[in-house]
């Protein structure tokens, strides 16, 4: 057999091997969605997969069970493998992440066990007491604050009605809606409408979204089979390893430049917001993100001053009825004293707040 003849039943192997390959994983979802290699823009793979490499163009293919080889190869054949792979990335991607890809959606798996909420100190205002333990079953939460490009993701998904006074218009506030005087005062997402679909504002991807209501916040996470997080989880989470420490890196002030965004001002709401790129600063000790700073986030509780006084020992999940939401973390905004991750907030949950936006939470069984 010539050798031209070897190569070419060699790639139609792969390619019958591959497209097997990637079929069988669609179907198992679960299995799919793990740690994975970028080939190309947008097209990613399991890991498990081994490297074949091409000496002539350099690129990189992979292949079920078998061992790692170099050989020279056809431009089409090898084009035609990774068109087959590229092209199946999507399906297999929305199957298990509903935001497409968009990155920054991993979690953080919290184990259950109990710490101490709240603030203990005549130097701590009276709705942060007394400080009381408080059991937790395990949880995760998202590593990052959703995005604006997560969120357009969602958006365009469930298509809301737009308008004046409409589903979207009650969700969140838009660069464009600045555009009707109704909201031309407004402080907006970097997120647009345009030509019926939904964009992030170009280099404002990763930024987090703000101006999102509780209802927006709530819709979202269900819609990734997630949920928002209770107060008790988020200060859990953000206190890390460092359960009793006024800050999710320790005891000391924020650092001005190299830690998290406070301080700020937004004067015009035509320039960009002052805050920066979700993960931003480093993360804290059990590897979550902009716990402080930057945007605060909703929690999926009511809000309740004197909550800490009659809360539930066990997985307190907040009042029953209330007027206002829980907001955690401190924001772009905030004084220092404002970042300690055990200051409360609140706000009516329809609010459109330029300083709030939020990240999810669920359950080991997938709530």
């Amino acid at each position: 057999m010539s050798g031209t003849s070897s190569n070419a039943k060699m790639e139609a192997d792969i390619l019958f091997i591959v497209f097997n390959f990637i079929k069988s994983h669609i179907q198992k979802s679960n299995a799919w969605y793990g740690n994975i290699v970028k080939i190309g823009e947008g097209c990613r793979l399991p890991e498990k997969m081994i490297t074949f490499k091409s000496k002539l163009y350099g690129r990189t293919a992979l292949l079920q069970d078998s061992p790692a080889r170099t050989t020279k190869s056809s431009g089409l054949g090898l084009s035609v493998l990774l068109f087959f792979v590229c092209s199946m990335m999507p399906v297999a991607q929305a199957a298990q992440d509903p935001a497409g890809g968009a990155g920054m959606s991993d979690m953080v798996l919290i184990p259950a066990g109990a710490y101490d909420m709240g603030s203990k100190g005549d130097e701590y205002p009276d709705n942060e007491k007394p400080r009381h333990r408080v059991t937790l079953r395990s949880f995760s939460i998202d590593r990052h604050e959703v995005t604006n490009e997560m969120f357009a993701v969602f958006l365009n998904a469930v298509r809301p009605a737009e308008g004046k006074n409409s589903v979207r218009w009650q969700w969140i506030v838009l660069r464009d809606d600045l555009e009707r005087v109704e909201r031309s005062s407004w402080y907006p997402s970097e997120i647009i409408f345009k030509g019926g679909g939904y964009l992030p504002v170009r280099g404002f991807e990763k930024y987090p979204v703000v101006s999102v209501s509780w209802q927006a916040a709530d819709a979202y996470c269900r819609w990734t089979g997630k949920r928002l997080p209770t107060e008790a989880e988020w200060e859990k989470a953000a206190r890390g390893t460092l359960e009793h420490a006024d800050f999710p890196w320790g005891d000391t002030m924020p650092p001005l430049e190299s830690g998290p965004v406070f301080g700020k001002r937004w004067s015009d709401n035509t320039l960009p917001p002052p805050f920066r790129e979700a993960g931003n600063y480093p993360p804290n000790t059990v590897g979550i993100y902009d716990m402080a700073g930057n945007v605060a986030e909703w929690c999926s509780d009511w809000y309740d001053e004197t909550y800490y006084r009659s809360s539930s020992s066990e997985d307190p999940q907040g009042p029953q009825k209330g007027r206002k939401k829980v907001v955690r973390g401190g924001s772009w905004v905030s004084l220092p004293a404002g970042l300690r991750v055990g200051a409360r907030y609140a706000s009516a949950p329809e609010t459109l707040s330029n300083t709030v936006g939020f990240r999810c939470a669920k359950d080991p069984d997938g709530k």
